[in-house]
């Protein structure tokens, strides 16, 4: 008799929806299943038809399809692969929340007879002693201590609402950061940890459509504003976590958290576990495609001596044609974090309208993909890419829409406050980063403008902390791939002065190999900063 999916009642009330996605992963990337990828494809599916209360999709012929390479329509009564294998689900779950989960305060069961999986609260060995009444005689001992614990509560109550109004006619010291060995200079503001209020998404233009891979449950706003959806679109693979660490950081990891992966790269194993696709309905017109790839056998604190480079190889093939062939992506990557690629003049399929995306496995570790973002482009040219050093999107006074600072690879941010008297810089150069740092900007095969934007708010007369004023104070070099585009350069004697903006043009660029503008900025005196970067498309 086939397993039916059913739901179950005996469900943990108090355990949110996102606390249910953080459990699904860590128990599919726990060792207890990390030798069984059909178990854990097994278990995503069904897990995530119960976060989404799909039942009708955790069918036993569903599952063969999806886990076990059957073709579809197959005959579920004729071939028990899926009920032979859920007992060994079963079995697995149960030896997880025994031993690497036994701390676990809810626990995964898939009740017999069925493939829905249930969310159940662990039960607790100890019993809680029934309710015994309280004799007469203790009510007035009860009464007295409830009545002295107000009485310190109204005190603690009246101390910190004093505190409060003293803290608030106090004036508060003004907080300043700087380079390492530098005094303070007035109206200069690191960051602090990013704040806890709730993201407000923008509106997503006409026909962008951003995907976090193996994400599961509501979408993540990114500090930008981008809202990026729940894993769909997409056929075969699995849900695995991304990477434990970002390092060197990264603006913001939340869409990298998760990524989709093949089954399995062995070339004896079926084609179908081998790979997955997305297909992608999209309207018609032209667009860009970033695919960005964080891969999470790039970590610090592995035993491994060598780093990642050479586990994993594949290929990506966009509408049939090959996109990227023997990919490497923690190669391709170099000193970043996430490699993102990037790609103009993308078009739906002229037969159904959809855009068509595989992920083949070549050898090594299997293919995936950490989240893959489509916008609207223009015909023969990439868009304009705009960067300012300020940590979310900004429009400066001629309407111009800069991103936020991304795509870095080292340095510090540092925000400067214009004073109430004193100079004043243009919004758009309040923010700057600085350090001995790059940055790693993907585009598309061509030649591009770069513009880079600079702006002295620290070595200059007026600040007679800093220790050093006027030319010569700081002094880098700027490359791009290697080709020497500042020597010596002095923002100072530049821009005849302090809080001052200069921009340096430079024409003709192409990417590297890895299709990346990789700008250099090398300290010779003090540290090398930038405000904000500008890449334009030369094509006509």
């Amino acid at each position: 008799m086939a397993e039916v999916p059913l739901s179950h009642s005996k469900e943990a009330p108090a355990l949110a929806a996102g606390q249910r996605e953080e459990l699904v992963r860590r128990v599919a990337s726990s060792t207890t299943f990390e030798k069984s990828p059909r178990l854990r494809a097994f278990l995503l599916h069904v897990c995530q038809c119960a976060l989404d209360n799909r039942p009708e999709a955790a069918t036993e012929q569903q599952i063969g399809i999806l886990a076990y390479d059957r073709r579809p329509g197959y005959n579920p009564n004729e071939d028990n692969i899926v009920r032979s294998q859920a007992r060994l689900l079963r079995m697995k779950l149960e030896h997880y929340f025994a031993n690497e989960g036994k701390d676990e305060p809810v626990v995964i069961t898939i009740p017999k007879g069925r493939y829905l999986p249930v969310f159940e609260t662990r039960s607790e060995e100890a019993a809680t002693p029934p309710d015994i009444p309280i004799p007469a005689q203790n009510k007035p001992r009860r009464l007295l201590q409830i009545l002295v614990g107000v009485a310190v509560l109204f005190a603690l109550v009246i101390v910190c609402l004093g505190y409060l109004l003293f803290e608030l006619r106090s004036p508060s010291p003004q907080s300043s950061v700087f380079p390492a060995g530098s005094p303070p200079r007035p109206g200069l503001n690191e960051p602090g940890p990013p704040a806890t209020r709730q993201r407000v998404a923008l509106t997503p233009g006409v026909g962008e459509i951003r995907v976090a891979a193996g994400h599961i449950g509501s979408p993540y706003v990114d500090v930008w504003g981008h809202s990026w959806e729940a894993d769909r679109y997409y056929e075969g693979g699995v849900s695995h976590p991304g990477p434990r660490h970002f390092f060197p950081p990264v603006a913001d990891e939340g869409p990298f958290r998760t990524m989709r992966e093949a089954i399995a790269a062995d070339m004896t194993v079926p084609q179908s576990q081998r790979q997955f696709r997305y297909d992608i309905p999209i309207r018609p017109g032209v667009y860009e495609l970033r695919l960005f790839f964080a891969d999470s056998l790039r970590q610090p604190d592995v035993e491994q001596k060598e780093d990642a480079q050479n586990h994993r190889h594949f290929q990506i093939n966009l509408n049939g044609h090959p996109l990227l062939v023997d990919f490497d992506p923690v190669a391709d990557a170099g000193s970043a974090a996430v490699d993102v690629r990037v790609f103009k003049d993308v078009y739906p399929a002229s037969d159904d309208g959809e855009l068509h995306l595989e992920f083949l496995s070549s050898w090594g570790t299997p293919a995936f993909v950490s989240a893959l973002e489509l916008t609207t482009g223009t015909p023969g040219k990439l868009r304009p890419i705009r960067l300012c050093a300020h940590q979310s999107g900004f429009v400066d006074a001629d309407g111009t829409y800069w991103s936020g600072d991304n795509y870095f690879i080292e340095g510090r941010p540092t925000h400067y406050r214009n004073p109430s008297t004193g100079p004043k810089i243009p919004a758009l150069y309040t923010g700057e980063r600085y350090g001995n740092f790059s940055y790693a900007i993907p585009v598309a095969p061509g030649s591009y403008t770069v513009k880079l934007h600079f702006l002295e708010s620290f070595f200059s007369p007026l600040i007679p902390e800093a220790g050093c004023q006027g030319a010569g104070c700081r002094v880098f070099d700027v490359t791009c791939n290697g080709v020497l585009l500042l020597q010596d350069f002095d923002i100072f004697q530049a821009a005849l002065g302090a809080f001052r903006p200069v921009v340096r043009e430079f024409h003709g660029l192409h990417p590297n190999g890895q299709g990346k503008l990789l700008l250099a900025f090398s300290p010779k005196l003090n540290y090398a900063e930038i405000r904000a970067i500008e890449v334009i498309d030369e094509a006509k």
